[in-house]
């Protein structure tokens, strides 16, 4: 011991004086870590299974299961009398409208053929009217001017007018200057007027007899 001096003994005194207050200070503090980590009771929460849930056909607004098949046939039946009857309105439209195709196509036909009776029948009128017209201008002419105005001179105005308008240019001057003076202005008047737009005509003052 001779080597070890007194002050060296106090340091290394103080040094195990001071790893043995450490050392008894953190025993408790481990022992207190463990204590609940391996004497702690276990608890398991278990959830009690779910119950299936089970649909029934016969509850009303059911979604689950499928309709029973006497519903669906009788389902399939209205919508197939639905389109029966669907289907016989539209044979029955179309029939009427055939039907009325054909009444305004025979309708069509028989305005055509009154038409053309009425066209032939004014045709007629018109050519009856031309040869009547014809005859009279020719019997005028073979006439004396002064005895062809005096019958044209009693007559009314309008015939007076187309025989007058009818005759070649030469005797139709030879009977217009054996007309009196107010006869003659009456038809040159008329035939002046007669060629104008019927708007534009002026028969006023005229003194027919």
């Amino acid at each position: 011991m001779s080597w070890l001096s007194v002050p060296k003994l106090i340091v290394l005194g103080l040094g195990m004086t001071a790893v043995l207050k450490l050392s008894v200070g953190l025993l408790p503090m481990a022992a207190t870590a463990q204590t609940p980590a391996s004497n702690a009771p276990l608890s398991l929460d278990i959830d009690p299974p779910a119950q299936a849930k089970i649909y029934d056909s016969t509850a009303p607004g059911s979604s689950g299961m499928c309709e029973p098949s006497h519903v669906i046939a009788e389902a399939i039946a209205e919508e197939r009398a639905l389109l029966n009857e669907q289907r016989q309105a539209v044979a029955d439209s179309e029939a009427r409208l055939t039907l009325a195709q054909e009444s305004l196509k025979a309708e069509q036909l028989r305005l055509a053929k009154v038409r053309d009776e009425i066209s032939a029948q004014l045709q007629l009128i018109q050519d009856a009217n031309a040869q009547d017209m014809t005859k009279l201008v020719e019997l005028y002419r073979n006439m004396k001017p002064q005895v062809a105005a005096g019958i044209m001179d009693e007559i009314d105005v309008e015939t007076a007018v187309q025989v007058i308008g009818a005759m070649p240019e030469r005797d139709a001057a030879q009977i217009m200057g054996a007309f009196s003076l107010v006869r003659a202005r009456l038809i040159t008047k008329i035939i002046l007027e007669r060629s104008k737009l019927p708007a534009d005509r002026n028969l006023e003052g005229l003194r027919l007899r």
